[in-house]
């Protein structure tokens, strides 16, 4: 019997990231238009062409994020909900996860890692260039929806259902068919066979015939020659008596 491979089972979790930014002296907007200008300082072609359609650290962390996690099989990440709040300068982001139940703690990892240890480190680099500033970063997930496996199924092979009918009809179909096969092969080979005894009978009379044929031209040669003979012996006699006449 064939088996269906069970389907993993999968999870749709979402992932509320939270970076706060905090400096005694900078207000929200400082510390913002800081970040933004550090983020953008090596692309200036952006910043002067679209100083209002872009927002830079937004664009940064989607980014990075969506090109440093690897993406297994079956996984989706989604970067979604992105604001900025004051209270020091807090920005927060939702990645919405979707993949297999299994893979789902590795994935969580690796996010937490890049947030908190990477992108986290380098906002505190680059503004501490000009200011002394902490960062601290909150992650917490819940979840939306699981989809459990499916059971191990099997699937039963067809089985043929046979019409009596339809079974009695191909039989005498086949012997028809098989009948009218030895007919046509009969009668092949009797025609053959007749035509066969028909010239060796031809030739058997042909043969015959040339037989008598032959057997009366020589007895004709044995009379003419016998009449000769006899006919010579009597003139002789006849010639000897005339002459003793004399």
């Amino acid at each position: 019997m064939l088996r269906i491979n069970d389907t993993t089972a999968l999870t749709v979790r979402e992932i509320e990231y939270s970076i706060r930014i905090r400096d005694k002296d900078k207000s929200f907007s400082e510390l913002r238009d800081l970040l933004r200008s550090e983020l953008t300082r090596f692309d200036e072609n952006v910043r002067r062409n679209r100083p209002d359609a872009e927002n830079p650290i937004r664009d940064f962390l989607r980014i990075n994020i969506e090109r440093s996690i690897l993406i297994r099989e079956n996984t989706r990440i989604y970067f979604l909900n992105y604001k900025e709040k004051e209270g020091s300068f807090l920005i927060e982001f939702t990645l919405l996860v979707i993949t297999s139940y299994i893979n789902f703690g590795p994935i969580r990892q690796s996010l937490d890692y890049l947030v908190k240890d990477t992108i986290a480190d380098y906002f505190e680099e680059i503004l501490e260039r000009h200011i002394p500033v902490s960062i601290t970063v909150q992650a917490n997930d819940k979840e939306v929806v699981t989809i459990p496996a499916s059971q191990p199924s099997e699937v039963q092979p067809l089985q043929r259902k046979y019409d009596p009918v339809t079974r009695v009809l191909a039989i005498l179909a086949l012997a028809i068919s098989l009948c009218i096969s030895g007919i046509f092969g009969y009668k092949m080979i009797s025609g053959k066979v007749r035509k066969e005894n028909a010239k060796l009978k031809e030739d058997y009379i042909n043969l015959e015939i040339e037989k008598k044929i032959s057997e009366a031209v020589k007895d004709q040669k044995f009379n003419i020659t016998i009449y000769k003979a006899a006919d010579t012996a009597g003139s002789n006699k006849k010639s000897d008596t005339a002459s003793k006449k004399k």
